[in-house]
C-alpha cells in the first residue's frame, strides 16, 4: 500500500490507496466476526489533526514529536494486518475512546503493556468496557500504593469474546468479573459508535516503538488483531496466586466487594475519586498497612458519605469530560450500592457479614476449580497422545506401501500427512 501526499505538517499521514478483495471473502479475515468487518473509520482529516494537536494521545509531551497518526484508507478495517510487515508490528491499531474517555496515553503504562502481553490481546481489539475496568483497576492500585499486577486483575476478570457467530468467529474481547469478585461496575451498559473511531499509529523516523523490543525482532504484546485473542493463558486462581497477590485482591474484595466503583466517576474526575477512594480506605496505604488494617476489621471499615465540592467537567489531562455532578456542591457519587448489581452478589456477601468467612469459601471453590482443570488437562493430553499415535500409525503404513511400490523413493522426502493440534487430527500447513 501506497501513501498519497507523505506525511503532513501535522503529523497526520494522508490517505492509503489500495484495492482488496472483499473482507468476507479474504482468508486472512474470515475468523472476524460481521461487525467489525463491516466497520470502516469514520474519521476525517480534519478531527484526526485536531486530537493529535490536543496531546489526548501522547499526553501533550515528548512522545508527541516520537509518533505520528495515520488515517486507514477506506477499505481497511482495524483488524487488518500489515502484510509487508506480517510478522514484526510496523504500525499500532488503536481507537479514539482508549485515549479521550479512559486516560490511556501513548508510549503505555508498564502494567497495561504486560497485562496484553499476558493474555495476549492487541490494544484495539479490548471492548470500552474492559479498558475501563483496567485503568480503573491501575488507578485504584496506584491511589492505595498496591502492587500493579496483570495476575491479580486476571483473577478479578476473566477475559472472553462475546459473540452471536459461534467459536470459529472473534471480535472485541471483554473482561467480566469473577463469580462473586465484582468491585466494578460498566462504564456504559452499551457502547455505541466507537467500532469506526479507529486510526493507526506510527513511530517516527528511527524511533523505537513502545510496543517492540530494543531489537525491534519481536513485539511486547499483540499490535495486529487475532482470532486467538485470550486463548493462550490459564485462568488464574486463588491458589495459584502467591501471597502478596492474594492480600491485594483480599484489599480490593474487602473494600469494594460492597459497594462497586463507578467507572465513569474514577475516570471522569481522578483527584476528587483519588479522595473518596482513600476515604473509603481509611486514608491507608500499601499493602503492609491495608493488610494490617483488614485482618484488625473483617467486616470492613465504615462506609463513608461520597465527598461534596464543586464538580468539575475536566477529565484527567487532555482527556474526555465527566459526567459526575452537576452545579456548585454537587456529591462525587463514586461508589454503587451493592442492590444495583444483582442479586448474585446479594447471595454471596450480605452487608456486615464477616469478610473471612467469604474469603474461606472462595479459597474452597478455587480449591475445587483447579482440581477440575487438572483433570481436564490429564484428559486432554491422554486424547493427544492417541491422535499422535494413530497419525504415526497411517504415515508408517502408507510410507511402507510406497516403498513395495517404488523401492527407489525416498521416503523422507515427504513431509507430514497429519499434524495434531489440540487433540484434533488437521491438515499440515502448505509448504511443510
Amino acid at each position: 500500500m501506497a501513501e498519497i501526499g507523505g506525511d503532513g505538517p501535522d503529523g497526520v499521514v494522508r490517505e492509503v490507496e489500495g484495492a482488496q478483495m472483499p473482507h468476507e471473502l479474504n482468508p486472512l479475515y474470515s475468523w472476524a466476526t460481521r461487525d467489525v468487518l463491516g466497520s470502516p473509520s469514520t474519521f476525517s482529516e480534519d478531527y484526526l489533526r485536531e486530537l493529535k494537536e490536543s496531546g489526548v494521545i501522547c499526553g501533550g509531551g515528548e512522545e508527541e514529536r516520537n509518533y505520528r497518526v495515520e488515517l486507514p484508507h477506506r477499505g481497511e478495517r482495524i483488524c487488518e494486518l500489515n502484510l509487508e510487515h506480517p510478522r514484526v508490528p510496523h504500525w499500532l491499531w488503536v481507537n479514539e475512546v482508549m485515549f479521550t474517555e479512559f486516560g490511556v496515553r501513548i508510549p503505555f503504562s508498564s502494567f497495561q503493556q504486560r497485562l496484553l502481553q499476558r493474555c495476549l490481546v492487541a490494544p484495539s481489539q479490548f471492548h470500552p468496557n474492559a479498558w475501563s475496568s483496567i485503568r480503573c483497576f491501575e488507578l485504584v492500585t496506584e491511589y492505595l500504593e498496591l502492587p500493579q499486577d496483570p495476575e491479580v486483575f486476571l483473577y478479578l476478570f476473566t477475559v472472553f469474546s462475546p459473540n452471536a457467530e459461534g467459536k470459529s468467529k472473534k471480535g472485541y474481547m471483554s473482561v467480566h468479573p469473577g463469580k462473586y469478585r465484582r468491585i466494578f461496575g460498566l462504564y456504559e451498559e452499551s457502547f455505541h459508535d466507537f467500532k469506526g473511531r479507529f486510526f493507526k499509529v506510527f513511530p517516527v523516523g528511527d524511533h523505537p516503538p513502545f510496543w517492540l523490543t530494543l531489537e525491534r525482532d519481536a513485539g511486547r504484546f499483540p499490535s495486529y488483531w487475532s482470532k486467538d485473542a485470550g486463548l493462550n493463558y490459564t485462568p488464574i486462581t486463588y491458589r495459584r496466586l502467591n501471597e502478596e497477590r492474594r492480600d491485594t485482591a483480599d484489599i480490593l474484595l474487602w473494600l469494594f466487594s460492597k459497594r462497586h466503583l463507578k467507572p465513569k466517576a474514577v475516570l471522569g474526575n481522578l483527584e476528587r475519586a483519588r479522595e473518596a477512594i482513600l476515604e473509603m480506605a481509611g486514608k491507608n496505604k500499601t499493602l503492609a498497612l491495608l493488610r494490617q488494617v483488614m485482618q484488625a476489621n473483617p467486616q470492613g471499615l465504615p462506609v463513608p458519605e461520597p465527598s461534596s465540592g464543586p464538580a468539575s467537567s475536566s477529565a484527567q489531562e487532555g482527556g474526555g469530560s465527566s459526567n459526575v455532578g452537576e452545579g456548585t456542591g454537587a456529591r462525587l457519587e463514586v461508589f454503587s450500592p451493592i442492590r444495583e448489581e444483582g442479586p448474585e452478589q446479594q447471595v454471596e456477601i450480605i452487608p456486615g457479614s464477616p469478610l473471612k468467612k467469604n474469603l474461606l469459601e472462595e479459597k474452597a471453590r478455587a480449591d475445587k476449580a483447579e482440581s477440575s482443570l487438572v483433570e481436564f488437562e490429564k484428559g486432554r493430553q491422554e486424547v493427544i497422545k492417541l491422535a499422535e499415535a494413530s497419525v504415526k500409525a497411517t504415515e508408517d503404513a502408507l510410507k511402507e506401501q510406497i516403498l513395495v511400490l517404488a523401492p527407489d523413493f525416498n521416503v523422507s522426502l515427504l513431509g507430514a500427512f497429519k499434524e495434531v493440534v489440540d487433540g484434533e487430527i488437521v491438515d499440515p500447513p502448505l509448504g511443510s
